[in-house]
């Protein structure tokens, strides 16, 4: 019997990364979106390619018998719903709650995973809770993905896509997709936080140092040793704190050299300013920049390339970063204020931070 998979979003992602999966998980894929032009020439190609960045064209692959339907065409949604066995999104974080909302009061006779690949702490499980009474067979299952796919034409179904990628998922009894070198199970809150310190945590420090050295993509920064060495002791600190909030001694060394791989591809065009944009965000408490650093000082750890950051955001010189004039305002007071203020440190660790950072 056919597995089937309904997939709200037709987009990069949802055609490059999260088909190619369910389908070598043997799930006949039918795509949800709102753009009638791309519905129309799913529908009508049936297929399209997936191809490798940097692979010979015998990497690259068919995704086939694939269709799509407009995500308010009810009909034809509770006509799909019927028959369907996994329910997944890539529509971007904000949307997911409107996907959730189509399919929470379908009267499911079987639990059907519901999995937001988004790039968005809970996704799934957050969405699900804000929808309130969703069926009790809709069962949410958050998972943290990873996979770059460089922006392409909107011409045609075919995709660009790393060679890289990887889908964790919680730890449950439902499990949707087999254990392959893509998909894993485990603990869910450490492979977040390893995400968003050593990958996204390494990102935006890579693209506040790159910027103020007068560079435009993060590859760039490969292409010289000094930068090298930032990002390779960046990447060590990073780890290091993980390894601090996790309270276990991991060996992370393939993962920091996966990274460090990944940043250097020219054909990403993976501008810095598009990186560094929301600082408010990015740097505030809590994040992937101030926690791993809360760590490392309480426990004498190296900080160099925290401390070369912070400098950089004393110099109000970033101005195609969407939101750094709001975010440098912090700063106007000096680095105390900016510690006490906007990171709420308390008074008896302010002099810590101030001479590691000074």
């Amino acid at each position: 019997m056919i597995k089937k998979a309904l997939h709200f979003g037709a987009g990069n992602i949802g055609r490059g990364f999260i088909a190619p999966e369910l389908q070598k998980n043997g799930y006949e894929l039918i795509f949800a979106d709102v753009n009638e032009a791309l519905i129309s020439l799913i529908n009508d190609k049936k297929s399209y390619e997936v191809n490798i960045l940097g692979a010979s064209s015998d990497s690259n692959f068919l995704v086939e018998n694939v269709s799509a339907v407009n995500i308010n065409d009810e009909v034809k949604i509770k006509e799909i719903l019927e028959t369907v066995d996994i329910i997944s999104t890539s529509v971007g974080p904000q949307h997911v709650l409107s996907a959730i909302n189509t399919v929470k009061n379908f009267n499911f006779l079987k639990p059907i995973p519901f999995l937001a690949f988004e790039n968005k702490y809970r996704a799934s499980s957050i969405a699900a809770k804000e929808a309130n009474n969703i069926n009790k067979n809709l069962v949410p299952l958050d998972a943290v993905v990873d996979k770059i796919v460089p922006p392409h034409s909107s011409e045609t179904l075919n995709v660009i896509v790393e060679s890289y990628g990887s889908i964790f998922i919680e730890d449950s009894n439902h499990k949707p997709l087999q254990v392959s070198d893509v998909v894993r199970y485990g603990n869910y809150e450490n492979e977040f936080i390893k995400k968003l310190w050593l990958l996204n945590g390494l990102h935006l420090q890579l693209a506040y140092f790159g910027l103020a050295n007068k560079l435009t993509y993060i590859h760039e920064i490969f292409e010289n040793e000094d930068y090298i060495a930032f990002a390779k002791s960046a990447i060590e600190s990073l780890a290091k704190a993980y390894s601090y909030k996790i309270n276990e001694s991991i060996d992370l060394t393939n993962y920091c050299e996966t990274i460090l791989s990944r940043f250097t591809m020219p054909e990403v065009n993976d501008e810095l300013s598009r990186v560094a944009r929301n600082p408010i965000i990015k740097f505030s408490k809590d994040e992937r920049f101030e926690y791993p650093l809360r760590l490392l000082i309480a426990n004498n750890e190296n900080i160099d390339t925290f401390k070369k950051v912070i400098k950089h955001l004393n110099r109000k010189d970033f101005n195609d970063v969407d939101g750094f004039d709001e975010f440098y305002y912090t700063f106007q007071s000096g680095l105390e204020e900016f510690l006490k203020d906007f990171w709420k440190i308390s008074e008896e660790n302010i002099q810590k931070y101030i001479e590691r950072l000074s």
